[in-house]
């Protein structure tokens, strides 16, 4: 009867439901071929992008059934975009359908291509299949083995194109491009961060991989593949510490055979290859010895600002809307990552040095030291005295009034500067326990510098400076940059203020001078505000009218029932007075989002001017 009926009904939603509920069914075990075809004629009609999740449910339980000849389904999937392949191979279509799912990836791709900028603009066959989450094994495995190959140097190819790209312009290139094939693949395959690393051919495209785990997504680590990577990676520090000192005495004069007596426990303990690279600077060749004078120094300072960026600044990894990203990994391993990272910097310090050849300053000179400062429990006088020897040394280059100064270079100057700043007021806070928990001077310190201190290191600063509401009332603001921690919240600042009613109501109302910024910056403190459980009517009116009504509701863009209430209790059954609010001027950016929800109330309601956005700083 069911049979009949479904050849009865005309192609669509009624069609396909019936479909799949026999194919489920009363034919999971045996399916007439015109089923089967008629399942998967339809079901292929659905579009798919890998990133979206669509699993062509339909289609997949008609090439995965039993009964399915390896024709239907070889035919089948020769007519599906890319994009379907990657959901026909999720998880659970079952071995057939995946081995099926291989052999038209490996029919598309009969050979693996070179890595090219256009790949990257313009993804493979494997490169859109591994953006998409969930794939069965089978699928996973045989779309990496398709991957492009990684590019090589070829000395043969020692021509020009177009007058300017020689052969290392396009070499490196295409290895920018190779590394951002791999940025999109860990970004997607969040739950396979570990076979990815296992899979890995060779130790470049293991390090690759690993550098993006590290430093691009940590977030999304599973803790004891993160901290397990850091730990190899602050390995490395040992050999760069090495080098500094084994390049340190040749230049000082100590003979080559004294050196190498020296350090032969440490020297005989590398390996091979690294051993190799010891020979180079002791050969001095390409003046690799010049280079190594900085070895240590140069390896915090890269990894402060690249891969271990975030592990020290967790405040710093935001979404693309401004939201703070939620790290599976906690607060006390990010915490003593940060600690490790510190005593590998602490002996670069000891080893630090000016560099003759050192062209400008830039923030990366800083950046190591201000989280080694950061993150050392305890801080010798020896380490600030050197500390300070730093800071007489990088700072910003000076420039003359006729000089034209581009963009970038003065971006970059403030960003030193403002390091400069934050290293001297970490070493002024003289009530600090340790250089951990100092933030300088309170009545210096900013709402930026706030935001970017831990749970632990803003608890220990406000106690040490209680009583004071103006701080108080900074440390509140900070949460609007949805700094990464848990407490103390932003009720147990609040509870800190002599005033909590009257400074939440007098901050939110002055929201636009003392905050400013973008949309995510209000929408984070109106969520704060919002999460108190006993939020007054006056404090809700001072919000931003826009965010108010789109943020904190059950829903995305809904209101919260405390904004709701307010809301019906100014315009009750006024139908004028609802109109009007309806085509009111607040809107999501620009001066018209800081309008204060009370005042556009109360403008709907008496059929007055609208109100004009309050002034910024």
């Amino acid at each position: 009867m069911a049979l009949a009926k479904a050849r009865e009904l005309p192609e669509g939603t009624h069609r396909d439901d019936l479909l799949l509920a026999l194919l489920g069914g009363a034919l999971s075990t045996s399916a007439p071929q015109w089923v089967l075809r008629a399942a998967v004629d339809s079901g292929l009609k659905e579009e798919a992008q890998p990133y979206e999740g669509s699993h062509l449910h339909l289609a997949r339980v008609a090439l995965a059934h039993s009964s399915c000849p390896g024709s239907l389904r070889k035919e089948a999937l020769r007519r599906c975009s890319v994009a379907q392949l990657a959901a026909l191979g999720h998880e659970g279509c079952g071995d057939a359908l995946a081995s099926a799912v291989v052999s038209e990836l490996k029919d598309r791709c009969p050979q693996r291509q070179a890595m090219s900028p256009e790949l990257l603009k313009e993804p493979g066959v494997a490169q859109l299949v591994l953006r998409g989450s969930s794939l069965h094994d089978t699928v996973f495995y045989a779309a990496l083995d398709l991957l492009p190959e990684p590019p090589r140097l070829r000395a043969e190819d020692d021509s020009e194109v177009d007058g300017a790209d020689t052969r290392f312009d396009r070499f490196w290139a295409a290895l920018e491009a190779w590394k951002g094939m791999w940025e999109h693949i860990v970004t997607a395959q969040t739950g396979r961060h570990r076979p990815l690393i296992d899979w890995a051919p060779d130790n470049r495209c293991r390090t690759t991989i690993r550098g993006h785990l590290l430093g691009t997504v940590p977030w999304n680590v599973e803790p004891s593949l993160l901290e397990e990577m850091a730990t190899e990676d602050l390995a490395g520090f040992a050999i760069s510490d090495l080098i500094t000192r084994v390049c340190r005495m040749l230049r000082d004069g100590v003979s080559e055979g004294e050196v190498r007596t020296r350090f032969a426990v440490e020297i005989d303990a590398l390996k091979p290859e690294v051993r190799d690279r010891m020979e180079d600077y002791f050969g001095n060749v390409a003046d690799m010895r010049t280079f190594g004078l900085h070895e240590a120094v140069s390896w915090v300072s890269a990894n402060a600002t690249g891969p271990w960026r975030y592990i020290l600044t967790p405040s710093e990894a935001k979404t693309r809307y401004g939201r703070s990203h939620d790290w599976l990994a906690s607060e006390e391993l990010l915490a003593t990552l940060g600690r490790r990272f510190a005593a590998a910097a602490e002996k670069a310090l000891h080893l630090w040095e000016p560099d003759p050849d050192s062209v400008r300053s830039s923030s990366r000179d800083l950046r190591w030291l201000h989280a080694a400062l950061l993150h050392l429990p305890h801080v010798t006088e020896e380490v600030k005295e050197k500390a300070r020897a730093v800071l007489g040394h990088v700072r910003p280059r000076s420039h003359s009034p006729w000089e034209r100064v581009d963009y970038e270079t003065q971006q970059e100057d403030r960003r030193l500067t403002e390091l400069r700043t934050a290293i001297e007021r970490i070493l002024a806070d003289p009530a600090a326990p340790s250089l951990e928990s100092a933030l300088g001077d309170p009545h210096q310190v900013t709402v930026r510098d706030l935001a970017r201190a831990s749970g632990e290191v803003l608890d220990d600063y406000l106690t040490r400076h209680a009583g004071d509401n103006t701080l108080v009332e900074r440390a509140l603001l900070s949460f609007a940059s949805s700094t990464y921690r848990s407490t103390p919240n932003f009720r147990e600042v609040l509870a800190r203020h002599s005033s909590p009613e009257g400074a939440l109501a007098q901050i939110t109302t002055e929201l636009r001078k003392r905050l400013g910024g973008g949309p995510s910056l209000r929408e984070a403190w109106t969520r704060q505000v919002l999460a108190l459980p006993d939020v007054t009517p006056e404090v809700i009116r001072a919000l931003p009218a826009w965010t108010a009504l789109t943020v904190g509701g059950p829903r995305y863009r809904t209101a919260h029932k405390a904004v709701a209430a307010v809301v019906l209790d100014a315009l009750g059954d006024g139908h004028k007075a609802w109109s009007r609010f309806a085509a009111g001027p607040a809107s999501y950016s620009g001066p018209t989002a800081w309008l204060r929800l009370g005042d556009v109330l109360d403008a709907a309601a008496r059929g007055t001017d609208w109100p004009t956005p309050p002034k910024p700083k």
